[in-house]
């Protein structure tokens, strides 16, 4: 009987034996092997959305998802990489809202050189009279914009920018006789027209950047007897012209950028003005006295 149950199974093995051996390999398919990548995602997406948590979780990044896809096919369909910015406020408007503010507060400073103003605007301004400064990038500017400013009250401060200041511009300011500080960094003028400036009894601080300036707009301005500080940019001054620099009676600062003066010319200047503050091309000159 031990032989026929030997021999009963068709593979020379008992039922039993069989039987076992077919529950070992079901077994070591299941434990030993790896399930599919198919098999672990579908056993991954089961188990969270058996909890009600996860499940929601699942939706909603499913709808974040779904959102993505529609935003990207709504960017290649119109050909825009990025939603469109808003354009940069015009030079106008960007004067406009800087002028309401003006006219609601007390500030007696005005500063609008990040953006280019014209002619009309600079008239707008002139009408607030308790300005102290005004400092500007103009396009242009008339003759009839510059007489309005030198009739501003308390003005003390003018510093424009960008347009070409003449002198029949230098004639009417000169009526102003409270400005102490003129700022002109794109001048064309002549002696002449500087000659003008005498009539100013506050000038103290001037600035002039002086297109083919020479020795004689260094002259006219040695005549300005009340100026302490002068800044002169573009101007080819010599030996000789700082000589007649030197002797005003009041200057305290010399900025000269652009000039011809040798070092005999400086040697002169720091040995008759010792304690003169210098600065040549933006930098200290080396005998300076104030040169940090």
């Amino acid at each position: 009987m031990s032989k026929n149950s030997t021999t009963a199974s068709g593979d020379g093995l008992t039922d039993e034996v069989a039987e076992k051996a077919a529950d070992g390999s079901t077994s070591g398919a299941s434990n030993g092997a790896k399930p599919s990548k198919p098999t672990q995602l579908r056993s991954l997406i089961r188990k969270l959305l058996s909890n009600r948590r996860s499940r929601r979780a699942v939706i909603a990044c499913g709808a974040i998802a779904g959102l993505a896809i529609l935003l990207v096919g709504y960017f290649i369909l119109t050909g825009d990489s990025v939603p469109p910015a808003a354009p940069e406020p015009t030079a106008a408007e960007r004067f406009d809202e800087q002028f309401a503010s003006l006219q609601k507060s007390d500030e007696a400073v005005v500063r609008m050189d990040a953006f280019e103003i014209d002619d009309a605007m600079l008239q707008k301004l002139a009408s607030i009279n308790r300005l102290t400064t005004i400092q500007v990038d103009v396009s242009s500017v008339s003759v009839g914009t510059i007489a309005l400013l030198a009739k501003m009250p308390k003005l003390e401060q003018l510093h424009i920018r960008n347009a070409v200041i003449n002198d029949e511009m230098l004639a009417a300011l000169a009526e102003s006789p409270t400005i102490w500080l003129l700022n002109f960094p794109s001048a064309e003028i002549s002696p002449a027209g500087i000659k003008h400036l005498e009539k100013m009894p506050s000038l103290r601080q001037l600035r002039l950047g002086i297109k083919d300036g020479d020795n004689g707009h260094g002259r006219a301005i040695a005549e300005l007897s009340s100026l302490r500080s002068v800044h002169l940019i573009r101007v080819a001054i010599t030996d000789e012209g700082l000589q007649s620099l030197a002797k005003m009676p009041r200057l305290e600062s010399l900025y000269l950028d652009d000039s011809v003066i040798t070092d005999s010319g400086w040697q002169w200047l720091f040995e008759k003005n010792p304690q003169l503050h210098v600065h040549v091309n933006q930098q200290h000159h080396d005998r300076d006295p104030q040169k940090h």
